[in-house]
């Protein structure tokens, strides 16, 4: 399994994932560097799979580089 320093999810990914999901169930009424506001209901559900396929994708894609061969 790769470390997870290399899969970390940004602020920025679960911002697109609140986005995603959220879409018709929340709005966003402002962000900044440390949170954003949201209005309505937000399906954490929804946003832990989006999260955790992320991860697995991310820690695939480094290991495929890690065991790729030198051409």
């Amino acid at each position: 399994m790769t470390p997870l320093k290399i899969c970390r999810i940004t602020p920025s990914d679960l911002l697109t994932i609140i986005e995603d999901i959220g879409f018709g169930k929340a709005a966003i009424g402002g962000a900044d560097s440390h949170g954003i506001v949201i209005d309505g209901y937000l399906d954490l559900a929804g946003m832990a799979h989006r999260i955790n396929a992320l991860i697995e994708i991310r820690a695939r894609s480094q290991q495929l580089i890690d065991h790729a061969q030198p051409r």
